[in-house]
């Protein structure tokens, strides 16, 4: 079966600066890794990749001011100092697993984390979801997917996500249900 390791890779091998945000494309150094500026893209991939709600997936999302030094700030009356001060508002995607059938309380999913030259402080994150309510992939998002299924093949991927969702399925079912009144007489 593949796992996540060989996903993130066709994720990454799979991005092109065509999908970038035109303010993302325009800030890019010949230097900086292949993943840098595609998060929202990458994490939006792998989630419908993965099962998404129904494996039980979290997107999760994190703004902070990225300051010319490039120090990050991430709290919100810091944020808005330094962006006065000439910092950029910038955001990171990612997403977390399941955990006991929990949704979103597992692993972190970071396919774009090699942007960042230190560790990424997660817990300044907060849960979201994308901006398609209609919880099918974004234009972006579905080119990334068709070029991982060229990658990685139709049938391995369906493994991946039917895995995924039994194994939160047998979770969810294993966890104790909430006691409901029982009607007085």
């Amino acid at each position: 079966m593949t796992g996540f390791s060989a996903i993130k890779k066709a994720i990454i091998d799979s991005l092109s600066d065509d999908l970038l945000e035109p303010k993302y494309r325009a800030t890019l150094a010949p230097d900086d890794p292949p993943e840098t500026g595609h998060c929202a893209v990458a994490s939006e991939a792998f989630y419908h990749i993965a099962g998404g709600r129904e494996a039980g997936y979290m997107p999760v999302v994190c703004g902070y001011a990225a300051q010319k030094s490039g120090e990050m700030v991430f709290d919100k009356k810091g944020r808005q100092q330094a962006e006065q001060n000439g910092a950029r508002r910038e955001t990171h995607w990612w997403i977390r697993g399941p955990k006991d059938g929990a949704r979103g309380k597992g692993a972190i999913f970071d396919i774009t984390v090699k942007q960042y030259p230190q560790a990424f402080p997660y817990e300044n994150g907060h849960n979201t979801g994308f901006m398609q309510p209609q919880q099918k992939p974004s234009r972006r998002a579905q080119i990334v997917i068709d070029r991982v299924t060229e990658k990685l093949g139709k049938e391995k991927l369906a493994e991946f996500r039917r895995v995924n969702i039994e194994k939160f399925r047998k979770a969810l079912a294993h966890m104790p249900q909430p006691r409901r009144k029982q009607p007085r007489p």
